[in-house]
């Protein structure tokens, strides 16, 4: 018979692997903590080192393995009826953000040139199973995997999901541990569109916006000066996504900006508490001007979430020179198609080397 799990962490990828050894430091209560994966072998391995650093650490979390052969909705509806979890954290797609630190192909370059936002398809389908398949429970779903745009989707096509993590997270905490701050009240407006000119101190592209204790800051004036940006920043990403899984675990009282909230686009200031969001702007923004500022993000990631997906720019001229019959877009019901012609289309590219 299967344990029950007060948590459920799905994926065994590196942003997952952090959020599961962050977790092995938190000493509140027995926590129960399920690991699904494909791959047997590698949740079991990130069971046993995490409850190894839960030991060293003195905490109380007991993590398991738990196998499963798909990423089907009817597969993650009977690993929820056995487990019973209160809050699913997703942190597995069919697109890692950073395969082009692996190595360039065709498929890499595409994405450079196009955008972010082409993989949608991709980030869409594991996030569209999963709310399938807990539609009828009570369980609390955090996307890890670009919510900022997904979150939306899913929110169009009727499909359940509570929030997502990272992005607006990320730049908020890399602001509130600046020495000119001195401040924890910190919020941020922002889509994952505008993340990586902010890191890189992009000048020309537009920026999340910042407010400290009310005032707004020029957020570039708060980056963190990192180098090139890899797989370290899920190290961010986890510590942001602890607090949220634990205050839908607990349903305390949390401040903080996060993606995916409602359906939209992008991350806001909102105060989490009792497992309910309730959006926490600053004085001189309206959640219309917040939400175009986050548009922004999401045309700059080449998309217009619409009643449709749309690829504008050049993530629909990248599509197109590429013979993606969707490069225009598509209605929001036709993922499951869509998800497997561009699978089969990254399948392609990646065999292709490029200079």
């Amino acid at each position: 018979m299967a344990k029950s799990a007060d948590i459920v962490i799905l994926g065994s990828g590196s942003l997952a692997q952090g959020i599961v050894y962050a977790l092995s430091q938190v000493s509140i209560g027995s926590l129960r903590i399920a690991i699904i994966g494909r791959s047997t072998v590698k949740v079991t391995r990130m069971a046993l080192i995490a409850n190894a650093r839960a030991a060293g650490f003195g905490t109380r979390p007991i993590f398991f393995p738990f196998g499963i052969p798909e990423f089907t909705a009817s597969a993650f509806s009977r690993a929820s009826r056995s487990l019973k979890p209160k809050v699913i954290l997703l942190a597995a797609s069919l697109q890692s953000p950073w395969e082009s630190s692996q190595g360039k192909n065709a498929w890499t370059k595409l994405i450079a040139e196009g955008g972010f936002g082409i993989t949608l398809p991709l980030q869409l389908k594991i996030a569209a199973e999963l709310s399938r398949g807990v539609s009828n429970s009570e369980t609390a779903i955090v996307n890890a995997c670009y919510p900022d745009c997904v979150n939306v989707v899913l929110h169009r096509l009727g499909f359940r999901t509570t929030c997502g993590i990272g992005n607006s997270a990320i730049v908020e905490a890399f602001c509130r541990s600046h020495d000119a701050v001195g401040s924890d009240d910190v919020r941020v407006v922002g889509h994952h569109g505008h993340l990586s000119g902010w890191l890189k101190g992009n000048k020309s592209r537009s920026q999340p916006r910042v407010w400290v204790k009310d005032k707004e800051i020029t957020s570039l004036r708060l980056r963190p000066d990192l180098g090139p940006i890899d797989e370290d920043l899920n190290s961010v990403t986890s510590s942001t996504a602890i607090r949220v899984v634990m205050s839908l675990l607990l349903g305390g009282a949390l401040h903080t900006s996060v993606p995916g909230v409602e359906g939209l686009p992008g991350g806001y200031p909102f105060l989490l508490k009792g497992r309910r969001f309730t959006l926490h702007l600053p004085s001189d923004i309206t959640s219309d001007e917040a939400i175009a500022h986050n548009k922004t993000g999401e045309r700059l990631d080449g998309l217009d979430l619409g009643s449709g997906v749309k690829f504008i720019g050049k993530a629909c001229r990248s599509l197109t020179d590429v013979g993606f019959e969707y490069a225009e877009g598509f209605d929001p019901v036709e993922w499951p198609c869509v998800s497997d012609r561009m699978t089969a289309l990254r399948d392609r590219l990646r065999l292709l080397r490029v200079a």
